[in-house]
């Protein structure tokens, strides 16, 4: 299977199912999907490529967690929104280890305070620094702040996430 022209047929097929049993089955080419995302490839395949993990992701049916350390990296390389998006989103459903964690926290904190920056990022953004929260109950005060700081002229989805990022944090 040409995995690019597998990754293209999501402008025609929007069958999530679909997908996710094709890389269920097939380890390798799921690797080269990775490989897609990691290696930042040409618009539409990264953006694509991206989303198709959003699905794996949630299906929970791949162990995702040995690429947690090139997603993050991802983040750091890519200012493309959807890439970004998609990644965060993706990675909401990893455990949170310490490769490059503090500076990893601060990306993290810096989407949701740059405004240029969708709202999907940083509401995934809310959702990735919680589980760090978990590891770290002292860094809950400071990224509330930050969240209710910047929560001014958002959208009703900024306000969801916050209200159930505050619900999170009461639990810990």
């Amino acid at each position: 299977m040409d995995i690019k022209e597998k990754i293209l047929e999501i402008r025609t097929v929007f069958d999530k199912a679909d997908f996710v049993e094709c890389f269920n089955d097939r380890p390798s080419e799921f690797d080269e999907l990775m490989n897609c995302i990691f290696s930042l490839e040409e618009y539409p395949i990264k953006e694509y490529a991206s989303w198709i993990l959003i699905h794996v992701s949630q299906s929970k049916q791949i162990d995702l967690q040995p690429y947690y350390p090139k997603l993050v990296d991802v983040l750091f390389e890519t200012k493309d929104q959807t890439v970004l998006r998609n990644v965060s989103r993706s990675l909401h459903h990893f455990q949170v280890t310490d490769y490059r964690e503090s500076e990893f926290i601060d990306l993290l904190i810096s989407f949701i305070q740059d405004y240029e920056n969708k709202v999907a990022l940083q509401v995934y953004s809310m959702y990735l620094l919680a589980q760090f929260i978990k590891r770290y109950p002292e860094l809950k005060e400071e990224i509330s702040e930050i969240i209710a700081l910047h929560s001014p002229n958002k959208t009703a989805a900024y306000y969801s996430a916050q209200r159930n990022f505050l619900k999170r944090m009461r639990k810990i």
